[in-house]
């Protein structure tokens, strides 16, 4: 959540900042869990978030931002009685713009993080959906010329211990105990090239599943290190990459070897940049059954959302977890176009394949190794800074990874409206 993206701009002085948002989302999906037309499992649900914020400066150098949050969804097929679910503070941290001297900063409490395109790092609260996605974190950073680097501890539990909820539901946000340390550096001095690199050092503690259970994971301790680079060509052209490498060791004595990458091309053209094409490549390993003691699933850290399709994540529930992006090979085609300066239409083709079969269910799963096509478009139409809306709709066709293969589907109408403002304090300025 971006605290002050539609506040007013006061230019002069110290100001208080507040928000309100409204979201509400329709969504329709079937056979997205097993892909077997002879199963129920439809889902027709309304998903009602409301969202306010402030943020209060402390001097000129200290603030104190904190949000609430509340999401209950209405769920229609299955029909289900509607509950008015829990209140959560979704940010709560003081940010230090200066920090004991010019250039560094300090972040700590409840916040929003995303580095790069959220490969790595964006989604703290995957059990939640997309209700919130905050981190309990601190960030201290050091900004020098065109740089930064930023050294991250990070705390999630999996149901949330550090601050009260309003009508607790004890819901798990987490299928175990996160913690992290890191460190994440940023190069922008160089002309039309961006570099990225970064090492992140994880523990994964004491999954909810019962050790019967054969999606129950060990307590881990995991390393990820790699980068991204952006390079910017002439005639609109630009070539965009990251890399992540992973060891470490999961209980109670199995090694753990991952890797995860993308790499794409994108060209825009037209008048005013109106149109893009984009083709890629995104792949994130798979483990290998004839290597017992060895696991050489991707862990995606960080990064379980929806980044690259909101149907399939659906589906990962029946392989490690929710929005757990693993075993993953996608050859990516997409076309944008901006019509009007309030509508983007975007058009999407995915060709994935895994890169081992899946030992898991035979009602679910097949021998083979190739997931599907899955199609998608999605239109944005956002009239003024008030409102925003978009649907979105994906199909897909699943190939012989899955056993049944009957076609799946995903569509979601949203809207959200967005109040922000701010207000001048007295005060000189700072």
């Amino acid at each position: 959540m971006s605290l002050s993206a539609n506040a007013q701009t006061v230019e002069n002085g110290r100001q208080f900042e507040f928000g309100f948002e409204q979201r509400t989302r329709n969504e329709n999906l079937n056979n997205v869990f097993d892909f077997n037309d002879s199963l129920d499992d439809e889902l027709i649900q309304v998903r009602y978030r409301t969202r306010a914020w402030m943020k209060a400066p402390f001097g000129g150098k200290l603030d104190l931002v904190v949000g609430l949050n509340q999401e209950t969804k209405q769920i229609l097929t299955p029909d289900r009685p509607f509950r008015f679910d829990e209140a959560i503070f979704e940010t709560a941290y003081l940010d230090f713009k200066e920090f004991l001297t010019k250039g560094l900063s300090l972040r700590v409490g409840r916040q929003n993080l995303m580095r790069g395109e959220g490969f790595l790092l964006f989604e703290g609260t995957p059990g939640d959906g997309s209700r919130t996605m905050y981190f309990n974190a601190a960030v201290l950073a050091y900004a020098f010329k065109k740089s930064k680097i930023e050294l991250m501890g990070i705390s999630n539990p999996r149901t949330d211990r550090y601050l009260p909820r309003i009508h607790d539901r004890f819901r798990p946000i987490y299928d175990w105990n996160e913690s992290a340390l890191g460190a994440y550096y940023t190069d922008g001095n160089f002309d039309r090239t961006s570099l990225e690199a970064y090492y992140f050092f994880k523990r994964e503690t004491g999954d909810l599943r019962p050790a019967t259970n054969p999606q129950h994971q060990g307590d881990r301790s995991l390393s990820t290190a790699g980068g991204r680079i952006v390079r910017k060509l002439p005639d609109g052209w630009s070539l965009t990459g990251e890399l992540a490498l992973q060891w470490g060791r999961q209980h109670p004595n199995l090694t753990v070897a991952g890797r995860g990458g993308y790499a794409y091309v994108k060209r825009t053209f037209g008048a005013g940049g109106r149109h893009y094409l984009l083709g890629g490549y995104i792949g994130m390993s798979g483990d290998d059954p004839s290597t017992p003691e060895r696991i050489e699933d991707w862990d995606p850290l960080f990064s379980r959302w929806p980044k690259y399709s909101e149907l399939l994540i659906y589906s990962f529930s029946r392989e490690r977890a929710s929005s757990y992006w693993t075993n993953l090979g996608m050859w990516q085609a997409e076309y944008g176009w901006a019509p009007h300066k309030t509508v983007n239409v975007r058009a999407t083709l995915y060709r994935m394949n895994s890169f081992h079969p899946f030992r898991g269910n035979p009602a679910v799963f097949g021998q083979g190794t190739y997931r599907g096509l899955l199609p998608q478009v999605r239109v944005d139409y956002n009239p003024n800074k008030y409102w925003k809306t978009h649907v979105i709709y994906e199909y897909l066709k699943p190939g012989d990874f899955y056993s049944a293969r009957s076609a799946g589907y995903f569509l979601r109408f949203e809207a959200i409206f967005t109040y922000s403002g701010a207000i001048k304090l007295n005060g000189n300025r700072h």
